[in-house]
């Protein structure tokens, strides 16, 4: 049989043994019983064939004999493991009979097993085989740090691109909310006997609360506020659509029940098929200065409050059946215009239901009745500072939970 083929075709190679060892009758033996048993046994001529062999990657197990005093197994098992190539290569050692020390030693400076003469075949099999096992185990664990090694490259590499990709998100997003800021007054209209006060902060970094004051004379001036559905960028395009609809619309010489009526026909040609999965509420209030009056209309929006400031009260301006659908809903909605009065001091506050839709900890809502009853008491507030009244109280009740809505408010106060 030549040195180095399978014993027998019958037989899988289950392990290339590489031995270094003269003695004619433990080659013939290991032959005979490891071949039989699927193993290929070959022959190293001294320790540097065995190093050349081995680290050509042809070799599973090292059995190395102690006993030739030609080999200096000590210095090779030392040197056999310092090459990357013959790392993983386990070596068994066989001694002389009293060689238990030797083979001790042997442990110490690098092999990985050894056995003392005379040979028994069945527990050099049991030896081998758990070797070839461990051998198994430490190239599957250093393949899957190869692997580990190469997914966390991968993943090094997602990261700095995902690094670089929210990077320019987040210069969007912050383009997108200098944008939606640049939407909103950047000045009061003048308008007699009248003044206003606003806070708008979106739940994230833009939202879906939009509001315009428009001038229409020295006497009068319309206030829109909008909410639409969603929250975030899907929420901020839709105020861009409701905004340009808005600038669209004609004020002059039109109820504001008609004006919504335009806004909703506008709305839903632009929207098309996606009306009425979006939607929007929106008021219209038109406050003339000179004759202390109002006149206003609400598509689905919460009424605005009428504030007295000298009888201390709050009221909502509509009432819930005078409040009409919501823009987008229907093609042909009717809205109601409903009329009022006001007087030197009194304060009309319009806000979106992200101020009031609020729960504190035990999930319980802040709500619309508790709004009310907070205005009422802080009615004698100038504007500016009755919102940040609604702001601190309304953040105190929610404690440590994050506002999930826009907030916004508008204050038209009558001197």
């Amino acid at each position: 049989m030549a040195i180095g083929s399978k014993t027998s075709t019958s037989h899988e190679v289950l392990g290339r043994i590489l031995v270094v060892d003269r003695n004619a009758e433990d080659l013939r033996r290991l032959r005979e019983y490891l071949g039989s048993r699927g193993y290929d046994i070959v022959q190293a001529d001294g320790c540097e064939a065995a190093l050349e062999q081995a680290a050509a990657g042809s070799v599973d197990l090292l059995v190395l004999d102690l006993s030739d005093p030609g080999v200096d197994g000590m210095e090779f098992c030392e040197r056999f493991h310092d090459h990357p190539e013959t790392a993983s290569v386990p070596v068994l050692v066989v001694t002389d009979p009293t060689g238990t020390d030797v083979g001790a030693a042997a442990l110490r400076v690098g092999a990985d097993d050894f056995l003392t003469r005379p040979l028994e075949m069945a527990e050099l099999l049991v030896r081998a085989k758990m070797l070839l096992r461990m051998k198994g185990l430490h190239e599957g664990l250093l393949a899957r740090n190869v692997q580990l090694w190469q997914v966390n490259e991968q993943l090094e590499h997602l990261n700095l691109e995902l690094a670089g990709r929210n990077r320019e998100l987040e210069q969007g997003m912050e383009m997108a909310r200098r944008l939606q800021e640049a939407l909103l007054p950047q000045q009061y209209p003048r308008v007699k006997n009248i003044s206003f006060n606003h806070v708008y902060a979106p739940a994230d970094e833009v939202g879906g609360d939009y509001f315009q004051i428009e001038g229409m004379s020295e006497d009068r001036a319309a206030i829109f506020m909008s909410d639409v559905s969603g929250h975030g960028v899907q929420a901020a395009l839709i105020t861009n659509i409701v905004k340009a609809v808005f600038g669209y619309v004609y004020l002059e010489d039109k109820t504001p029940a008609q004006v919504l009526s335009d806004v909703n026909s506008r709305f839903r040609s632009v929207l098309g098929n996606l009306a009425p999965s979006i939607f929007a509420t929106a008021f219209l209030v038109v406050v003339d200065g000179a004759g202390y009056k109002l006149s206003m209309a609400s598509a689905g929006h919460p009424s605005p409050f009428l504030i007295r400031k000298r009888k201390t009260s709050c009221e909502p301006s509509m009432s819930t059946d005078e409040i009409g659908p919501a823009l987008g809903f229907f093609s042909s909605p009717e809205y109601t215009t409903v009329e009022s009065t006001l007087s030197p001091g009194d304060t009309v506050l319009g806000f979106t239901d992200g101020v009031y839709e609020l729960t504190n900890e035990r999930r319980e809502m802040f709500g619309l009745k508790r709004l009310q009853a907070l205005i009422a008491e802080n009615a004698r507030l100038i504007p500016r500072d009755l919102i940040q009244k609604i702001l601190m109280e309304t953040d105190a009740y929610r404690g440590a939970r994050r506002r999930t809505d826009d907030v916004c408010m508008v204050a038209i106060e009558a001197h």
